[in-house]
């Protein structure tokens, strides 16, 4: 639970001439600009920042702000608090993938963007190196402050996120942990967010050579400023943001697709003829949970992505749908919570899979579900996980 100010205890009285609802609503009025004030500033935003996600030009840090940087700046490398010589359960078995074309991982388990950080908080809990890859925060070409409060929201079986691309700018955030992931000893897929295709480029070249990073992903669930629709949901724009960035890369260019789109295949195919080297299914799923006590929505944006459990029958039928579509590899993503979810998207045609949601209750999700995977490959006395990707698809017509 972060720090809050202490607060001077304020009483609103209840006016009997009203009625009830107006009066809670005034009353809880002044409680609700004080959550507004302390959010913001555990973000390091003003409370115009806040309210609208788009940065002050001239706005000065905050002091908090400001104590999180130094900290940050002074931050030594962290060293993965179990990364010493100790025998590895999949040590013994073939797990390695193709996750994208020229993208080979030790193993199929990647972190989903957005909820591993920027893969540096969770080294002093787990050996990151044992994983797949990781996929960092989404990463903008300025900073950007995040959606107004509130911004999770639980729901059964998962999570609705309005988080809205809060990161401090790609110059940042290759600055900053560069050095620090080249020392993790985990290869880094950068995600890649914007609002119009010379985001994108702008991105990708400013992350070049920075230490670590072996592809990019492609967030395509953002809305082009100039028409308003989701990059993600017309095969057009997707394929222009996919060809640009690959003209400005040598690197492996993962297109992460929108479920929310009206044909997702159509976007798959447009995006694999536009260059790309491989694609993420699925991103969240829109959804919105209301407040019936005070009778609107919980997010601050109204609706939100959701995640976890819930959509990952949906992420699997997109998988397995888009599989027999395109020729490039997948990964699979949304709700994989162990071995058998993963399993599930590998014989639906995926070659990796993503693990996110799964890692807020279980920091050690990821690794169970590697030694999960080992443990099935043994047990089916396969020669390699590779032996199972496609295994539920229908033969291909003659």
């Amino acid at each position: 639970m972060p720090w809050r100010r202490p607060r001077k205890k304020v009483e609103r009285p209840i006016e009997v001439t009203r009625s009830i609802e107006e009066s809670l609503e005034e009353a809880a009025a002044g409680e609700e600009e004080e959550d507004a004030v302390d959010l913001a500033d555990l973000d390091d935003a003003s409370v115009v920042e806040a309210a609208t996600g788009e940065p002050e030009a001239d706005r000065a840090a905050t002091d908090l702000g400001l104590k999180l940087r130094e900290s940050l700046d002074r931050a030594p490398v962290p060293t993965p608090r179990l990364a010493r010589p100790t025998p590895r359960p999949e040590a013994d078995v073939d797990l390695a993938v193709d996750a994208a074309r020229g993208l080979r991982l030790r193993n199929p388990v990647v972190t989903a963007s957005g909820t591993f950080g920027q893969g540096i908080e969770y080294a002093e809990l787990i050996d990151v190196s044992r994983l797949g890859a990781i996929v960092n925060k989404g990463t903008t070409p300025n900073m950007r402050p995040g959606n107004p409060q509130y911004r999770i929201a639980e729901t059964p079986s998962g999570i609705l996120n309005s988080i809205g691309l809060e990161n401090p700018g790609v110059v940042e955030v290759a600055r900053k942990y560069g050095r620090q992931w080249a020392a993790l000893g985990v290869p880094v897929i950068v995600n890649v967010a914007g609002y119009s295709v010379e985001d994108y480029v702008y991105v990708v070249s400013e992350m070049a050579g920075t230490p670590g990073v072996v592809a990019y992903e492609l967030n395509v669930s953002c809305p082009n400023v100039k028409g308003g629709m989701l990059f993600g949901c017309d095969p057009g724009l997707a394929a222009e943001v996919t060809r640009a960035v690959k003209a400005e890369t040598d690197l492996p260019v993962i297109v992460k697709l929108t479920p929310n789109a009206p044909d997702v295949v159509a976007v798959a195919r447009a995006c694999e003829e536009a260059g790309a080297d491989g694609l993420t299914a699925i991103n969240t799923v829109l959804g919105m949970r209301i407040d019936t006590r005070r009778r609107r929505p919980i997010l601050g944006t109204g609706s939100g992505g959701l995640s976890g459990p819930a959509i990952r029958p949906i992420a699997v039928h997109i998988t397995y749908q888009v599989a027999q579509a395109v020729t490039i590899p997948i990964i699979g993503a949304g709700g994989v919570t162990d071995a058998r979810d993963a399993l599930e998207f590998l014989m639906a045609g995926a070659s990796a899979v993503q693990v996110g949601t799964a890692t807020f209750a279980d920091p050690l999700a990821p690794l169970k579900v590697i030694e999960g995977l080992a443990a099935y490959v043994r047990e089916q006395g396969l020669a390699s996980i590779r032996e199972v990707i496609g295994t539920a698809l229908p033969p291909p017509q003659a």
